[in-house]
């Protein structure tokens, strides 16, 4: 499978995929998401490496399935959507009612751990769905909105249901 390779993916600065195949089908890029008017990114900002799209198998058909990075291969920084995702739902934890300040300090530290899928990710999620039981149904559709598009399947699952 040596003729195997990534696409580069082009995503705005908030998250949204433009197409995850900007090298093989460039007619499909925007200079601005037209949904959100963000400018969107082909590549890391801290090193320059291309942002890994779609993975080509020559002689495989398989489904258009890709899932954005939240971190860059190459260096381990967090790419622009995840850095607001994480800044956004810390807001929003500082925000809810009901919670003490040690318990939104908790939420707050265990963001961290449900994006980058640390080995305290379990952790994380077991304080996470603890913590938003206490905040109500409206705290935790509003966490859903905003950490959907910064973690990955398995903790959307996990954290939010099937």
């Amino acid at each position: 499978m040596s003729n195997s390779y990534y696409d580069m993916a082009q995503i705005c600065r908030n998250g949204h995929v433009i197409t995850s195949m900007a090298q093989s089908s460039p007619q499909s890029k925007q200079k601005f998401f037209s949904k959100c008017g963000e400018e969107t990114v082909t590549a890391c900002d801290s090193r320059g490496a291309p942002i890994r799209g779609y993975y080509h198998v020559p002689g495989v058909i398989a489904p258009l399935d890709y899932q954005k990075p939240a971190y860059c291969y190459n260096c381990g920084s967090p790419y622009s959507w995840t850095v607001k995702g994480i800044e956004a739902a810390s807001e929003l934890a500082d925000e809810l009612e009901g919670l003490t300040d040690d318990e939104k300090a908790q939420l707050k530290n265990s963001l961290p751990d449900l994006v980058n899928n640390s080995a305290r990710r379990t952790v994380a999620e077991i304080k996470f769905k603890k913590i938003m039981k206490k905040a109500g149904s409206q705290a935790i559709a509003a966490m859903k909105e905003i950490l959907f598009n910064v973690v990955n399947e398995t903790v959307k699952k996990s954290l939010f249901g099937g």
